[in-house]
């Protein structure tokens, strides 16, 4: 009797192609999420630095005093909207630089309330400080803060 059963083992060259094309895609793909994941990576811990400067500045802001005789180095109510003369910044807001280099750009705005009461929006400011820089995508990237200050304090 004779049999058809063949006794031939191992993989064809067919098999071994579509088998080394199915790996190299998977590959590349790795590759790529790894790029990705480089990039948000770095993102992130830029974001956490610009949060740092943003914190900081606002703390500078709220340091801040209504007429306490003696008190040095605090800002007064009336002098957060200053701008100072040689940056046309205003005059309170930080430099980045001091902190984390020359990566970030700090932008601060403070204006009065709009809108409401007079006497509420005379005693009352708002506060925005914007950190920004671009990312190595060549993407501008943002983290603001806002919050609004009061003239009066909780010891007044």
């Amino acid at each position: 009797m004779i049999s058809n059963v063949s006794l031939d083992r191992g993989f064809s060259l067919l098999e071994v192609v579509i088998s080394l094309a199915v790996l190299s895609v998977g590959v590349l793909g790795l590759v790529k999420m790894q790029a990705y994941i480089e990039v948000k990576s770095e993102n992130a811990l830029k974001t956490l630095d610009a949060l740092y400067i943003a914190e900081a500045q606002m703390e500078h802001y709220q340091k801040r005093v209504n007429n306490v005789s003696g008190a040095t180095g605090l800002i007064s109510f009336s002098e957060l909207e200053e701008d100072d003369p040689l940056t046309f910044k205003l005059k309170h807001c930080l430099s980045p630089e001091l902190t984390l280099g020359t990566a970030f750009e700090l932008d601060c705005d403070v204006a009065k309330v709009s809108g409401g009461l007079s006497t509420l929006s005379s005693a009352l400011k708002t506060i925005k400080v914007t950190v920004s820089w671009v990312d190595r995508r060549g993407v501008s990237q943002a983290v603001s803060l806002k919050t609004a200050v009061s003239k009066y304090s909780e010891f007044d």
